[in-house]
């Protein structure tokens, strides 16, 4: 229902193959004077050597990590501007990859509606603190 009525809906995909744009990355930081020329040589050896090889589901738990971390950030951006946002992974996304035309090259991480609430969102309730931080050790159940 949020993808029908949110004013707008961004998809967060993850780019498997994001490593063929490192020689772009950083040569834009050298152009940038913020890197030497033979730093970003190397970076980009180790980069496109590193993530080139990866088993395919490492590279997609990569993706999956990087998408998350953007995904709250833009949440949060999102609500300092005085908007709000509904993070959706319960969808299915084979029929999403399949009705936008979207490459293997792309993993689906999460849609995340946006917009301005019509109403309060419904309460809710989290487990304490207590029960989920733990400091030096784990629970032993």
């Amino acid at each position: 229902q949020q993808v029908v009525e949110a004013s707008a809906v961004i998809a967060v995909l993850g780019d498997v193959e994001s490593y063929k744009k490192a020689e772009k990355i950083y040569g834009q930081a050298v152009e940038a004077g913020f890197m030497p020329v033979d730093t970003a040589t190397s970076f980009i050896e180790r980069t496109v050597g590193m993530y080139s090889n990866l088993p395919p589901e490492v590279a997609r738990q990569i993706v999956y990590t990087d998408g998350g971390l953007i995904s709250m950030q833009l949440m949060l951006v999102a609500r300092s501007k005085g908007y709000d946002t509904v993070p959706m992974g319960g969808y299915d996304k084979a029929k999403f990859v399949e009705a936008f035309g979207i490459s293997e090259q792309f993993v689906p991480v999460m849609l995340i509606a946006i917009g301005k609430a019509t109403k309060p969102g419904h309460p809710t309730t989290r487990l304490p603190i207590e029960d989920v931080a733990y400091f030096n050790e784990l629970p032993s159940e």
